[in-house]
């Protein structure tokens, strides 16, 4: 079994990794972390899992053991990801992109599988979970990267719930996005702009983009055939709604040609699992010699289009 820690995990992103480790076959939780939580149950704090866990939250982890620390906290929990890591010098290590001071001296993988499974799985000890914009741009995006096929600025527009709005820097993501970009397209110069706007979905986002590209269908088509031996990446020829991927891992990327020289491209994922506890349980997956989907062939949770 996989002895767990969770730091900061009263937030959000800690309640629903809590969730899909509480059901997780390899994993056994040994330590959830939060500050001005402690002694509470779990359960009191984190709705679905009365029946599912007994763990209180405590302000300083003292686990007898320990494999993997997921740092889930609001801003990072630095001091207390080090102390741990010099106790358990093989326990491996996940945490949010958006958590800073990550430990120095510490190579961190870009953890977004559909682009670096290679590193996750041959014996990455530190990863960094993707923004969840991030994920869902850079899955339907690097294809085109890989063959050099993005020419000039690149626009996303996402409809996304107001609660990841308000945690989101567009700028870092920007650059986060540009980065992941340009590593794979070295020729790549191109700004990428973000418009937000707010949904009416629960839990998933819409983006939305237009490229030049005078590719005919077919072709686009089969360049995104990379991720056919991949779990939760999945590019389409028709339109699909919130409802096909809240609650699961999954990353739907629809594939358009409005004319000749553009290609329309659009993706929906859920935030609260891309970019988020599903990815970086994912992640741990890979980390620990385990198939990707353990743990993680969730149904979809909302039954209305939207």
């Amino acid at each position: 079994m996989i002895r767990t820690v969770i730091l900061g995990a009263d937030t959000p992103e800690g309640g629903e990794l809590i969730r899909i480790l509480a059901m997780h076959p390899d994993v056994e939780m040994v330590c959830a972390q939060a500050r001005g939580q402690e002694g509470r149950p779990l359960t009191s704090h984190h709705h679905g899992l009365i029946g599912e866990t007994d763990l209180t939250f405590t302000a300083s982890p003292s686990p007898e053991r320990c494999d993997m620390i997921f740092d889930f906290s609001a801003n990072g929990e630095p001091a207390l990801s080090s102390a741990l890591g010099k106790q358990f010098p093989e326990a491996k290590m996940i945490r949010l992109e958006r958590c800073v001071d990550a430990l120095q001296g510490v190579e961190w993988v870009y953890g977004l599988p559909e682009i670096n499974r290679k590193a996750l799985v041959r014996g990455a000890t530190h990863a960094v979970v993707p923004t969840p914009l991030a994920s869902m741009a850079l899955v339907t995006l690097y294809p085109l990267a890989l063959h050099m096929l993005l020419n000039g600025d690149i626009s996303l527009e996402f409809e996304a719930p107001q609660s990841i709005i308000d945690i989101t820097d567009v700028k870092e993501v920007e650059k986060e996005i540009e980065g992941q970009l340009n590593l794979a397209q070295p020729s790549f110069t191109g700004a990428v702009s973000i418009t937000l706007k707010p949904s009416a979905t629960r839990r998933s986002a819409l983006m939305n983009t237009e490229l030049a590209c005078p590719v005919d269908l077919d072709h686009i088509r089969e360049i995104y055939d990379m991720y056919d031996d991949h779990n939760f990446a999945f590019p389409v020829l028709s339109q699909v709604g919130a409802s096909e991927v809240a609650g699961t891992d999954k990353c739907v990327v629809s594939l358009s040609k409005p004319d000749g020289g553009s290609l329309r491209l659009g993706a929906v994922a859920d935030c609260r699992m891309r970019g988020g506890a599903g990815e970086a349980v994912h992640i741990m997956n890979l980390m620990c010699g385990l198939h990707e989907r353990t743990g993680l062939a969730l149904k979809a949770i909302d039954f209305h289009p939207v």
